[in-house]
Protein backbone atom coordinates (compact mmCIF):
# COMPACT_ATOMS: atom_id res chain seq x y z
CA UNK A 1 0.00 0.00 0.00
CA UNK A 2 2.80 2.34 0.78
CA UNK A 3 3.15 2.51 -3.37
CA UNK A 4 -0.27 3.61 -3.31
CA UNK A 5 -0.14 6.46 -0.63
CA UNK A 6 2.71 8.05 -2.51
CA UNK A 7 1.57 8.01 -6.29
CA UNK A 8 -0.65 11.26 -6.10
CA UNK A 9 -0.78 11.99 -9.59
CA UNK A 10 2.42 13.02 -9.74
CA UNK A 11 2.02 14.80 -12.85
CA UNK A 12 -0.80 16.97 -11.39
CA UNK A 13 1.14 17.97 -8.74
CA UNK A 14 4.31 19.03 -10.54
CA UNK A 15 2.33 21.11 -13.05
CA UNK A 16 0.59 22.59 -9.83
CA UNK A 17 3.59 23.45 -8.33
CA UNK A 18 5.40 25.04 -11.40
CA UNK A 19 2.58 27.12 -12.06
CA UNK A 20 2.68 27.77 -8.31
CA UNK A 21 5.89 29.13 -8.88
CA UNK A 22 6.15 31.08 -12.02
CA UNK A 23 2.77 32.42 -10.24
CA UNK A 24 4.98 33.47 -7.08
CA UNK A 25 7.64 35.13 -9.52
CA UNK A 26 5.33 37.15 -10.92
CA UNK A 27 3.76 38.38 -7.61
CA UNK A 28 7.43 38.89 -6.15
CA UNK A 29 8.55 41.48 -9.24
CA UNK A 30 5.30 43.15 -10.14
CA UNK A 31 4.92 43.80 -6.11
CA UNK A 32 8.08 44.29 -5.20
CA UNK A 33 10.88 44.81 -7.85
CA UNK A 34 10.02 47.81 -9.14
CA UNK A 35 8.33 49.23 -6.03
CA UNK A 36 10.27 51.80 -3.65
CA UNK A 37 11.66 49.26 -1.47
CA UNK A 38 15.45 48.69 -0.27
CA UNK A 39 17.18 45.91 -2.35
CA UNK A 40 16.80 43.42 1.03
CA UNK A 41 13.72 44.41 0.97
CA UNK A 42 12.66 43.35 -2.35
CA UNK A 43 14.99 40.11 -2.08
CA UNK A 44 13.13 39.16 1.58
CA UNK A 45 9.88 40.11 0.45
CA UNK A 46 10.14 38.09 -3.02
CA UNK A 47 11.47 34.86 -1.25
CA UNK A 48 8.43 34.83 1.41
CA UNK A 49 6.08 35.03 -1.23
CA UNK A 50 7.98 32.40 -3.17
CA UNK A 51 7.56 29.92 -0.17
CA UNK A 52 4.03 30.89 -0.05
CA UNK A 53 3.70 29.25 -3.32
CA UNK A 54 5.15 26.39 -2.13
CA UNK A 55 2.64 25.98 1.00
CA UNK A 56 0.43 23.44 -0.83
CA UNK A 57 3.25 21.19 -1.84
CA UNK A 58 4.30 21.70 2.21
CA UNK A 59 0.96 20.06 3.21
CA UNK A 60 1.45 17.38 0.73
CA UNK A 61 4.17 16.43 1.97
CA UNK A 62 3.36 16.45 5.45
CA UNK A 63 0.11 14.45 4.71
CA UNK A 64 2.11 11.71 2.77
CA UNK A 65 5.53 11.41 4.37
CA UNK A 66 5.71 12.92 7.85
CA UNK A 67 5.03 9.87 10.56
CA UNK A 68 2.61 11.95 12.31
CA UNK A 69 0.41 14.55 11.04
CA UNK A 70 0.36 18.26 12.55
CA UNK A 71 -2.96 19.64 11.85
CA UNK A 72 -1.77 23.00 13.23
CA UNK A 73 1.42 22.66 10.42
CA UNK A 74 -1.79 21.99 7.80
CA UNK A 75 -3.35 24.47 8.79
CA UNK A 76 -0.94 27.29 8.67
CA UNK A 77 0.28 26.21 5.32
CA UNK A 78 -3.18 26.44 4.29
CA UNK A 79 -4.08 29.46 5.53
CA UNK A 80 -0.87 30.19 3.63
CA UNK A 81 -2.11 28.80 0.68
CA UNK A 82 -5.57 30.42 0.66
CA UNK A 83 -3.40 34.04 0.82
CA UNK A 84 -1.72 33.32 -2.03
CA UNK A 85 -4.64 32.32 -4.15
CA UNK A 86 -6.50 35.58 -2.86
CA UNK A 87 -3.63 37.87 -3.43
CA UNK A 88 -2.95 35.85 -6.94
CA UNK A 89 -6.58 36.18 -7.91
CA UNK A 90 -6.71 40.51 -6.89
CA UNK A 91 -3.21 41.16 -8.58
CA UNK A 92 -3.84 39.20 -11.91
CA UNK A 93 -7.68 40.78 -11.90
CA UNK A 94 -6.60 44.09 -11.14
CA UNK A 95 -3.40 43.95 -13.89
CA UNK A 96 -5.77 43.03 -16.67
CA UNK A 97 -7.92 46.21 -16.17
CA UNK A 98 -4.91 47.67 -15.25
CA UNK A 99 -2.63 47.28 -18.75
CA UNK A 100 -5.87 47.65 -20.70
CA UNK A 101 -6.31 51.05 -19.41
CA UNK A 102 -2.81 51.32 -20.01
CA UNK A 103 -2.69 50.58 -23.75
CA UNK A 104 -5.93 52.97 -24.68
CA UNK A 105 -4.88 55.71 -22.66
CA UNK A 106 -1.38 55.64 -23.75
CA UNK A 107 0.04 56.03 -20.30
CA UNK A 108 1.34 53.71 -17.20
CA UNK A 109 -0.71 55.25 -13.96
CA UNK A 110 2.42 54.78 -11.12
CA UNK A 111 0.27 54.31 -8.03
CA UNK A 112 0.10 50.30 -8.84
CA UNK A 113 4.21 50.01 -8.34
CA UNK A 114 4.74 51.98 -5.46
CA UNK A 115 4.80 50.41 -2.09
CA UNK A 116 1.52 51.41 -1.29
CA UNK A 117 -0.45 49.56 -3.33
CA UNK A 118 1.60 46.02 -2.41
CA UNK A 119 0.87 46.51 1.43
CA UNK A 120 -2.71 47.60 0.41
CA UNK A 121 -3.49 44.31 -1.97
CA UNK A 122 -1.46 42.45 0.60
CA UNK A 123 -3.78 43.68 3.73
CA UNK A 124 -7.07 43.28 1.07
CA UNK A 125 -6.30 39.81 0.02
CA UNK A 126 -5.33 38.67 3.82
CA UNK A 127 -8.65 39.84 5.08
CA UNK A 128 -10.33 38.34 2.40
CA UNK A 129 -8.19 34.85 2.97
CA UNK A 130 -9.80 35.32 6.64
CA UNK A 131 -13.08 35.50 5.06
CA UNK A 132 -13.44 32.86 2.73
CA UNK A 133 -11.26 30.61 5.20
CA UNK A 134 -13.98 31.31 8.11
CA UNK A 135 -16.40 29.91 5.26
CA UNK A 136 -14.68 26.95 4.41
CA UNK A 137 -13.71 25.40 7.60
CA UNK A 138 -16.99 26.11 9.86
CA UNK A 139 -19.29 22.76 10.59
CA UNK A 140 -21.35 23.42 7.18
CA UNK A 141 -24.79 24.10 7.01
CA UNK A 142 -27.89 21.89 6.73
CA UNK A 143 -29.66 22.06 3.97
CA UNK A 144 -32.90 20.50 3.70
CA UNK A 145 -34.26 19.67 -0.04
CA UNK A 146 -36.99 17.97 -1.44
CA UNK A 147 -35.30 15.52 -4.07
CA UNK A 148 -37.78 15.07 -6.86
CA UNK A 149 -37.69 11.81 -8.42
CA UNK A 150 -39.73 10.47 -11.34
CA UNK A 151 -41.13 6.78 -11.13
CA UNK A 152 -41.03 6.95 -7.06
CA UNK A 153 -42.95 4.41 -5.28
CA UNK A 154 -45.29 5.71 -2.92
CA UNK A 155 -44.12 3.95 -0.24
CA UNK A 156 -40.41 5.68 -0.70
CA UNK A 157 -42.01 8.58 -0.26
CA UNK A 158 -40.92 10.87 2.26
CA UNK A 159 -37.55 8.68 2.93
CA UNK A 160 -35.02 10.78 4.50
CA UNK A 161 -31.67 10.74 3.48
CA UNK A 162 -28.50 12.62 4.74
CA UNK A 163 -25.90 13.17 1.94
CA UNK A 164 -22.63 13.52 3.16
CA UNK A 165 -19.21 13.77 0.47
CA UNK A 166 -15.96 15.58 0.47
CA UNK A 167 -15.51 15.69 3.95
CA UNK A 168 -11.79 15.51 3.82
CA UNK A 169 -10.82 14.07 7.20
CA UNK A 170 -6.93 14.66 7.34
CA UNK A 171 -6.24 17.87 5.50
CA UNK A 172 -7.35 20.25 8.01
CA UNK A 173 -10.22 18.67 9.40
CA UNK A 174 -9.74 16.75 12.24
CA UNK A 175 -11.75 14.65 14.65
CA UNK A 176 -13.35 17.56 16.96
CA UNK A 177 -14.65 19.38 13.95
CA UNK A 178 -15.97 15.55 12.92
CA UNK A 179 -17.24 15.17 16.29
CA UNK A 180 -19.49 18.66 16.10
CA UNK A 181 -20.50 17.29 12.62
CA UNK A 182 -22.08 13.89 13.65
CA UNK A 183 -23.77 15.02 16.49
CA UNK A 184 -26.17 17.38 14.42
CA UNK A 185 -26.50 14.50 11.44
CA UNK A 186 -27.96 12.11 14.30
CA UNK A 187 -30.29 14.82 15.53
CA UNK A 188 -31.96 14.48 12.08
CA UNK A 189 -33.00 11.25 12.82
CA UNK A 190 -32.49 10.36 8.81
CA UNK A 191 -33.38 6.60 7.39
CA UNK A 192 -30.40 6.42 5.62
CA UNK A 193 -27.18 8.24 5.45
CA UNK A 194 -25.06 8.45 2.21
CA UNK A 195 -21.53 9.13 1.44
CA UNK A 196 -20.42 9.69 -1.93
CA UNK A 197 -16.92 9.75 -1.25
CA UNK A 198 -13.51 11.84 -0.87
CA UNK A 199 -13.77 10.81 2.74
CA UNK A 200 -10.84 10.81 4.06
CA UNK A 201 -7.22 12.11 3.13
CA UNK A 202 -4.32 10.57 4.49
CA UNK A 203 -4.18 6.81 5.77
CA UNK A 204 -5.54 4.96 8.73
CA UNK A 205 -2.42 5.17 10.73
CA UNK A 206 -2.75 8.73 10.72
CA UNK A 207 -5.92 9.31 11.09
CA UNK A 208 -7.93 6.58 12.14
CA UNK A 209 -8.06 8.36 15.68
CA UNK A 210 -10.19 11.01 13.60
CA UNK A 211 -12.11 9.05 11.33
CA UNK A 212 -13.12 6.80 14.18
CA UNK A 213 -15.97 9.12 15.04
CA UNK A 214 -17.62 8.00 12.30
CA UNK A 215 -19.05 4.99 14.58
CA UNK A 216 -21.17 7.44 16.34
CA UNK A 217 -23.21 7.70 12.93
CA UNK A 218 -26.77 6.34 13.01
CA UNK A 219 -29.37 5.66 10.51
CA UNK A 220 -31.86 2.60 10.86
CA UNK A 221 -30.91 2.04 7.09
CA UNK A 222 -27.45 2.21 7.60
CA UNK A 223 -24.39 4.03 6.57
CA UNK A 224 -23.51 4.05 2.76
CA UNK A 225 -20.63 4.59 1.23
CA UNK A 226 -18.68 4.70 -2.28
CA UNK A 227 -15.26 5.15 -2.53
CA UNK A 228 -13.91 8.60 -4.41
CA UNK A 229 -10.50 9.65 -5.96
CA UNK A 230 -9.09 10.68 -2.39
CA UNK A 231 -9.68 7.28 -1.02
CA UNK A 232 -7.47 5.55 -4.13
CA UNK A 233 -4.79 8.58 -3.06
CA UNK A 234 -4.52 6.75 0.61
CA UNK A 235 -4.34 3.42 -0.65
CA UNK A 236 -8.04 2.49 -0.52
CA UNK A 237 -8.52 -1.06 0.94
CA UNK A 238 -7.29 -0.77 4.45
CA UNK A 239 -10.10 1.52 4.67
CA UNK A 240 -12.43 -0.25 2.95
CA UNK A 241 -11.80 -2.97 5.69
CA UNK A 242 -12.33 -0.72 8.36
CA UNK A 243 -15.59 0.74 7.44
CA UNK A 244 -17.08 -2.69 6.75
CA UNK A 245 -15.70 -3.72 10.24
CA UNK A 246 -17.47 -0.80 11.19
CA UNK A 247 -20.63 -2.18 10.16
CA UNK A 248 -20.81 0.43 6.93
CA UNK A 249 -21.73 -0.52 3.57
CA UNK A 250 -18.84 0.03 1.18
CA UNK A 251 -19.71 -0.35 -2.69
CA UNK A 252 -16.88 -1.13 -4.94
CA UNK A 253 -18.87 -1.86 -8.40
CA UNK A 254 -21.60 -3.81 -6.29
CA UNK A 255 -25.31 -3.11 -4.70
CA UNK A 256 -27.68 -4.57 -2.27
CA UNK A 257 -31.32 -4.56 -1.68
CA UNK A 258 -33.16 -2.33 1.04
CA UNK A 259 -36.61 -2.11 2.42
CA UNK A 260 -38.08 0.85 3.40
CA UNK A 261 -41.84 0.39 4.64
CA UNK A 262 -42.02 -2.82 3.06
CA UNK A 263 -41.00 -1.74 -0.27
CA UNK A 264 -37.39 -3.14 -1.13
CA UNK A 265 -35.21 -1.08 -3.61
CA UNK A 266 -31.29 -0.62 -4.64
CA UNK A 267 -28.80 0.61 -3.33
CA UNK A 268 -25.76 0.96 -5.87
CA UNK A 269 -22.57 2.02 -5.79
CA UNK A 270 -19.50 2.27 -8.33
CA UNK A 271 -15.75 2.44 -7.88
CA UNK A 272 -14.15 5.67 -9.18
CA UNK A 273 -12.86 6.64 -12.28
CA UNK A 274 -9.37 7.54 -10.83
CA UNK A 275 -8.68 3.77 -10.46
CA UNK A 276 -6.76 3.86 -13.63
CA UNK A 277 -3.86 5.50 -11.95
CA UNK A 278 -4.30 2.86 -9.60
CA UNK A 279 -2.67 -0.85 -10.38
CA UNK A 280 -4.68 -3.78 -8.47
CA UNK A 281 -7.91 -1.15 -7.48
CA UNK A 282 -11.42 -0.90 -9.81
CA UNK A 283 -12.74 1.44 -12.12
CA UNK A 284 -16.30 2.19 -12.36
CA UNK A 285 -17.98 -0.80 -14.20
CA UNK A 286 -21.76 -0.12 -14.03
CA UNK A 287 -22.79 -3.40 -15.68
CA UNK A 288 -21.04 -5.12 -12.24
CA UNK A 289 -22.69 -2.06 -10.12
CA UNK A 290 -26.26 -2.98 -11.50
CA UNK A 291 -26.07 -6.90 -11.69
CA UNK A 292 -29.22 -8.83 -10.48
CA UNK A 293 -31.14 -5.22 -10.52
CA UNK A 294 -34.72 -5.04 -13.22
CA UNK A 295 -35.35 -2.28 -15.18
CA UNK A 296 -38.40 -1.49 -13.00
CA UNK A 297 -36.60 -2.01 -9.78
CA UNK A 298 -35.80 1.64 -7.73
CA UNK A 299 -32.54 2.10 -8.28
CA UNK A 300 -30.27 4.96 -5.97
CA UNK A 301 -26.50 4.81 -6.97
CA UNK A 302 -23.79 6.57 -5.21
CA UNK A 303 -21.18 7.45 -8.00
CA UNK A 304 -18.44 9.85 -6.42
CA UNK A 305 -17.58 11.84 -10.00
CA UNK A 306 -21.02 13.12 -11.54
CA UNK A 307 -19.45 13.21 -15.19
CA UNK A 308 -21.27 10.10 -15.95
CA UNK A 309 -24.87 10.67 -14.95
CA UNK A 310 -26.45 10.83 -18.93
CA UNK A 311 -24.65 7.15 -19.11
CA UNK A 312 -26.53 5.97 -15.89
CA UNK A 313 -29.66 7.54 -16.53
CA UNK A 314 -29.64 5.23 -19.67
CA UNK A 315 -29.28 2.73 -17.06
CA UNK A 316 -32.33 2.51 -15.68
CA UNK A 317 -30.65 4.32 -12.69
CA UNK A 318 -33.54 7.15 -10.59
CA UNK A 319 -31.44 8.67 -8.20
CA UNK A 320 -28.00 9.50 -8.47
CA UNK A 321 -26.12 11.34 -5.71
CA UNK A 322 -22.51 12.60 -6.08
CA UNK A 323 -19.71 14.88 -5.08
CA UNK A 324 -16.07 15.76 -6.23
CA UNK A 325 -16.91 18.70 -7.54
CA UNK A 326 -16.77 20.77 -4.65
CA UNK A 327 -19.38 23.15 -5.89
CA UNK A 328 -16.36 24.72 -7.50
CA UNK A 329 -15.11 25.71 -4.26
CA UNK A 330 -13.59 29.21 -5.83
CA UNK A 331 -15.91 30.89 -7.97
CA UNK A 332 -12.74 31.56 -10.81
CA UNK A 333 -12.60 27.89 -11.17
CA UNK A 334 -16.73 27.72 -11.95
CA UNK A 335 -16.21 27.37 -15.73
CA UNK A 336 -13.32 24.13 -15.09
CA UNK A 337 -15.30 22.37 -12.52
CA UNK A 338 -18.00 22.69 -15.13
CA UNK A 339 -16.49 21.66 -18.31
CA UNK A 340 -14.22 18.61 -16.21
CA UNK A 341 -17.47 17.30 -14.87
CA UNK A 342 -19.75 17.73 -18.45
CA UNK A 343 -22.03 20.26 -17.35
CA UNK A 344 -22.72 19.20 -13.72
CA UNK A 345 -21.06 21.44 -11.01
CA UNK A 346 -23.17 21.40 -7.87
CA UNK A 347 -27.26 21.22 -7.20
CA UNK A 348 -30.12 19.20 -8.32
CA UNK A 349 -29.98 18.60 -12.45
CA UNK A 350 -32.99 16.29 -13.86
CA UNK A 351 -30.94 14.10 -16.69
CA UNK A 352 -33.88 12.05 -18.11
CA UNK A 353 -35.76 10.08 -15.94
CA UNK A 354 -32.95 10.26 -13.23
CA UNK A 355 -32.48 12.67 -10.50
CA UNK A 356 -28.83 13.67 -9.93
CA UNK A 357 -27.66 15.54 -7.17
CA UNK A 358 -24.33 16.88 -6.76
CA UNK A 359 -23.06 17.79 -3.47
CA UNK A 360 -20.99 21.07 -2.88
CA UNK A 361 -19.09 18.89 -0.24
CA UNK A 362 -19.74 18.74 3.46
CA UNK A 363 -15.69 19.59 3.60
CA UNK A 364 -13.73 20.38 0.98
CA UNK A 365 -9.67 19.55 -0.16
CA UNK A 366 -8.02 21.77 2.46
CA UNK A 367 -4.79 22.44 1.22
CA UNK A 368 -6.48 25.69 -0.04
CA UNK A 369 -9.47 26.40 2.80
CA UNK A 370 -11.68 28.97 0.55
CA UNK A 371 -14.87 29.27 0.11
CA UNK A 372 -16.48 32.12 -2.45
CA UNK A 373 -20.04 31.42 -4.34
CA UNK A 374 -20.38 28.14 -2.83
CA UNK A 375 -20.77 26.79 1.00
CA UNK A 376 -19.98 23.64 2.21
CA UNK A 377 -22.97 21.76 3.10
CA UNK A 378 -24.78 18.53 4.70
CA UNK A 379 -27.91 17.59 2.69
CA UNK A 380 -31.05 16.36 4.14
CA UNK A 381 -32.55 14.89 0.76
CA UNK A 382 -36.57 13.91 1.45
CA UNK A 383 -37.43 12.04 -1.49
CA UNK A 384 -40.64 13.41 -3.44
CA UNK A 385 -42.35 12.34 -6.19
CA UNK A 386 -42.23 14.34 -9.01
CA UNK A 387 -45.41 14.58 -10.78
CA UNK A 388 -44.54 17.14 -13.80
CA UNK A 389 -44.62 15.44 -17.48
Amino acid sequence: MQSHKTSRNRLFYVLCTSIMLCTGLYLAVRLFWFADFSLPAKILAGCVIMLLSQCMFGMRYVVSFTPHMSYLALKICGYCSAFFICLASFVFVHDVFYYAYSYYADSLPSYAFQAGFAFGIMLFSFLVMCYGAWRALKVPDFVYNDLLVQDLPAELEGMKIVHLSDLHIGSTFDGKWLSKLIGRINAEQADMICVTGDLVDAVPAKIEKDVIHLQKLTAPLGIHICLGNHEYFCGAMPWVEKWREWGFHVYINENQQVTFKGCPFFVAGSADFEGNKFPGLLTPDMEKTLQGTEKNDFTLLLQHQPKDARNNARLGVNVQLSGHTHGGQYFFLFPIVYLLNHGFRSGFYQVDAMSLYVSPGSGLWGYVPLRFGTSSEVLVHTLRKNNKD
